[in-house]
C-alpha cells in the first residue's frame, strides 16, 4: 500500500502527540508529587524550628522567676499550635506521627501552665528542676517526631523521583526509536524541501521577498510554496522597511516626550520637568561642589490683569514673561512654569550675585517691553525670590521653598523687587 507524504507526517504527528502527552502527563504527576512532599517536608522543618524556638526560650529564660512573664511562650506555642492545625495532606504513616506530635503538644501545654502557675512558689528546687527537664523531654520529642516526618518526606521525594525518571527514561528511548525508525522513511525530499522553505523564510525576515522555488515537488510542499508566495508578493508592496519604521516610531517617541515635558500654553518646560532637569542640576552641584542658584518669578497682581483685560491676554502676558525670560538667561539656564502665574529658572554655576543680576535684568527688561491692548499699554512686574544651594539643602524641595520665601517677602515689601534668602554655610 502506498503511503502519502501527508499520511505519514499525520501518523508521526499523531504519534508524537500521543507520547507527548503521556510524558507531559507523567511530569505533572511527578512535579504535584514532589510539590506535596516538599510541602509535607517544609511543614515538618517548620515543627522543629518551632519547637527549637520553645527549646531556646526555656533554657534562656528562668521561668520560675517573679517578673517571668509568659507573653513569649504563648506566642511561639500558638504559632506552634496553629501549624499544627494547617498540615498539608499526610500519608498514613505521618499522619500517625502528626496525632502523636498534637498529643504531645497538649501534654506540653498542660505542663507550662502547671510549671507557671504560682511559679511553684511552695515547691523546692528538685520539683521545678525535674519539671523543666520533663518540659524539655516533651519538646525534644515534638522535635524528633517532626525531624521524622521531615525524613519520611524526603524519602518520599527521592523514591518519586526515582521512580518517574525510570519511567520517563523508558518511554523517551521507545519514542525515540520508533521515531528514528519512521524519520528514516522520509527521505531527502522532507529535509530538502524543508531546507528551501527555511531559506526562503530567512530571506523574509531579512528584507528580501523572495519565492520558494522547490527541487523536489510534491503536493504538500507545493501548497505551502504557492500560499508563501502569496504571502510575499502581498507583502512586498505593504511592508515598510524597518529603517523607515524605526525612524518614524524615534520621530514619535521624541515627540510625546516634548509634549510631556512642555507646558501648552507658554512652551517652556512644565512642572514634571522642571523636577527631573532640578534634580540632575542639583545632584551635580552636590557631587562637583559648584554653584546653583534659583529664582522663584511670580506676577504681581496677575488676577487684577485677568478680571480688567480677560483671561486670553493673562495668558498672553505669561507667553509674553516666559520670552522676556528667555532673552536675559544664559543657554545652561532652565525656564520652567512652576504654576499658574509663577516661574523658576535654574541657574547652574551661579552664585547669589549672579542670580541677582539676572533677576534685574528679567525686570528691567519686563518694564521696558509693555503689552498693548485696545489701545492702552500694560506693564506688568515681577516679585522674585533668590536661594542658593548651601550645606543646610539636603534636596531640592528645599531649595525651592526657600526661593519661595524670598519671593514672598518681596510681595510683602511691595511688589516689584528681588529678595534674596542669605545664604549661611554655603555650600
Amino acid at each position: 500500500m502506498k503511503v502519502s507524504l501527508s499520511q505519514r507526517i499525520y501518523f508521526f504527528t499523531l504519534s508524537s502527540c500521543l507520547l507527548f502527552v503521556i510524558l507531559l502527563s507523567s511530569v505533572i504527576w511527578t512535579s504535584q508529587a514532589v510539590e506535596l512532599a516538599f510541602s509535607r517536608d517544609n511543614y515538618a522543618q517548620q515543627l522543629a524550628n518551632q519547637t527549637n524556638a520553645l527549646k531556646q526560650l526555656v533554657v534562656s529564660d528562668n521561668i520560675y522567676a517573679s517578673h517571668y512573664s509568659v507573653s513569649n511562650w504563648q506566642v511561639l506555642q500558638h504559632k506552634l499550635s496553629s501549624l499544627l492545625k494547617s498540615s498539608p495532606q499526610l500519608p498514613p504513616q505521618q499522619q500517625i506521627i502528626q496525632h502523636s506530635i498534637k498529643s504531645e503538644n497538649e501534654i506540653l501545654k498542660r505542663l507550662f501552665a502547671q510549671i507557671t502557675k504560682n511559679k511553684l512558689k511552695n515547691a523546692n528546687t528538685s520539683i521545678k528542676i525535674y519539671l523543666k527537664a520533663r518540659l524539655m523531654t516533651q519538646l525534644e520529642a515534638i522535635r524528633s517526631d517532626s525531624l521524622q516526618l521531615s525524613a519520611i518526606a524526603h524519602e518520599d521525594i527521592y523514591q518519586t523521583i526515582k521512580q518517574q525518571a525510570l519511567f520517563i527514561i523508558s518511554v523517551s528511548a521507545a519514542s525515540m526509536v520508533a521515531l528514528l525508525l519512521g524519520a528514516i522513511t522520509l527521505t531527502h525530499i522532507v529535509r530538502k524541501s524543508f531546507d528551501e522553505v527555511k531559506r526562503a523564510f530567512k530571506q523574509n525576515h531579512s528584507g528580501h521577498f523572495e519565492k520558494i522555488k522547490l527541487s523536489y515537488h510534491s503536493q504538500e510542499f507545493d501548497s505551502i510554496a504557492k500560499a508563501f508566495n502569496v504571502m510575499n508578493e502581498k507583502l512586498s508592496e505593504t511592508t515598510v522597511s524597518l529603517g523607515v519604521m524605526k525612524k518614524v516610531v524615534e520621530e514619535r517617541t521624541h515627540v510625546l516626550e516634548r509634549l510631556s515635558n512642555t507646558d501648552p500654553l507658554t512652551k517652556v518646560a512644565n512642572r514634571r520637568a522642571l523636577f527631573e532637569r532640578g534634580e540632575m542640576e542639583y545632584s551635580r552641584a552636590v557631587r562637583n561642589k559648584n554653584n546653583l542658584t534659583l529664582l522663584l518669578l511670580d506676577c504681581d497682581l496677575f488676577k487684577n490683569v485677568n478680571d480688567e483685560f480677560g483671561h486670553l491676554f493673562g495668558d498672553e502676558l505669561l507667553i509674553h514673561i516666559c520670552n522676556i525670560c528667555g532673552q536675559e538667561i544664559r543657554d545652561i539656564d532652565f525656564l520652567a512654569r512652576y504654576g499658574g502665574e509663577e516661574f523658576i529658572i535654574v541657574l547652574p554655576h551661579c552664585d547669589i550675585a549672579g542670580g541677582v543680576e539676572t533677576a534685574n535684568r528679567i525686570q528691567l527688561s519686563l518694564a521696558k517691553h509693555c503689552l498693548a491692548i485696545e489701545g492702552k499699554e500694560v506693564c506688568v512686574t515681577l516679585s522674585i525670590g533668590v536661594s542658593m544651594l548651601t550645606a543646610r539643602h539636603k534636596n531640592l524641595e528645599q531649595l525651592i521653598n526657600d526661593a519661595d520665601k524670598a519671593m514672598y517677602q518681596a510681595k510683602e515689601k511691595g511688589r516689584n523687587r528681588v529678595e534674596v534668602i542669605t545664604p549661611t554655610h554655603l555650600h
